[in-house]
């Protein structure tokens, strides 16, 4: 089994970033709580670059535990759901067998440590579906975490960088989060990422922006998405309880058969007589330079650069079906 490592730590063993014992203690119940169960519930979009086009809402579940705390160390245990819905209707995003289109990260294990003034995280975590139904294991050390204080309000600020050798090429992304934590006002974070578009939305780079919420309780999640979890997804009621579901865990999704992405009633597809069609005109427009025609075959509601064509052409909603069934022929 391949594991993939990212990070490391790269930080002067006198490095100051705003960290003391107080701070420390700070972040760790911002982050993961204080022993009871934590949720974070996230929203955002996906979009593609350099066009901007929309091509998803996000919408996360985070939820933590802290199951250990002595003095400049902690240990935590958490589960991740990320859900991609259409951005207008809102539905689940799924593939042509009726497959929705998430990422699971169905545990991952986290460990801090204080190293005087300065914070390093080390985390261990499955993570998929990924194109082949597949789930990894990775590790990944971060000490590029930063605190600072302005009156009441305690700020965080993290960022991660990493780059994937996988079968279709290198995929790589940054990652920064952003939060804030002062009495009487709830937490929040915001995470910006940056780099290669899930496998689901084509090639190129993408921009995912969330903004999330600390909640504290599972009956305080919106019941659309308590809904969704619990007839779809019901371990993410919760964090992962110890080391034994862990280790459960990997036994479970790092074999050849792991669970499947949750299911339900295939989308409707295009007919071969439809693609026909589209494929026929599309070519008939390359072939006789007729632009205004070629860009009436795509819908209105976004732009983004085509890599088809020498000048690129601007084509209009590249998530569509209709540049699914004309990307199948390149």
């Amino acid at each position: 089994m391949d594991i993939v490592s990212l990070g490391g730590e790269t930080a002067a063993p006198d490095a100051d970033h705003g960290f003391d014992a107080e701070t420390f203690k700070e972040f760790i119940s911002f982050d993961v709580g204080d022993g009871d169960p934590i949720y974070y519930h996230s929203v955002g979009k996906l979009y593609r670059q350099p066009g901007g086009e929309i091509i998803a809402g996000v919408e996360a579940l985070v939820s933590n535990r802290l199951v250990k705390m002595e003095g400049n160390q902690a240990e935590a245990i958490c589960r991740t759901l990320v859900i991609y819905r259409d951005p207008d209707s809102g539905e689940i995003l799924q593939q042509d067998d009726g497959s929705h289109i998430i990422r699971e990260y169905p545990y991952i294990s986290a460990r801090f440590e204080l190293k005087d003034r300065h914070l390093v995280i080390h985390t261990e975590g499955l993570s998929g579906p990924h194109q082949n139904g597949l789930y990894g294991l990775a590790r990944v050390s971060n000490d590029k975490v930063f605190a600072q204080r302005s009156g009441d309000t305690t700020f965080f600020y993290w960022t991660l960088y990493g780059e994937v050798e996988t079968p279709i090429g290198k995929v790589w992304f940054n990652e920064a989060y952003n939060g804030s934590t002062a009495p009487g006002v709830p937490d929040v974070m915001v995470m910006n990422r940056y780099g290669t578009l899930p496998a689901f939305a084509g090639m190129g780079d993408g921009f995912m922006q969330t903004t999330a919420a600390r909640i504290d309780s599972y009956e305080q999640l919106p019941e659309q998405l308590r809904e969704y979890v619990e007839k779809h997804a019901p371990s993410h009621c919760a964090p992962p309880v110890d080391n034994a579901e862990i280790d459960r865990l990997k036994q479970e999704y790092l074999g050849d058969h792991p669970p499947e992405a949750p299911k339900s009633a295939a989308p409707e597809q295009l007919s071969k007589e439809q693609i026909a069609e589209v494929v026929g005109g599309y070519f008939s427009c390359l072939r006789n330079m007729q632009v205004d025609e070629l860009l009436e075959l795509f819908s209105d509601d976004a732009l983004s650069w085509d890599p088809v064509g020498t000048p690129p052409l601007l084509v209009r909603d590249k998530s569509t079906n209709y540049f699914k069934a004309l990307s199948g022929f390149f």
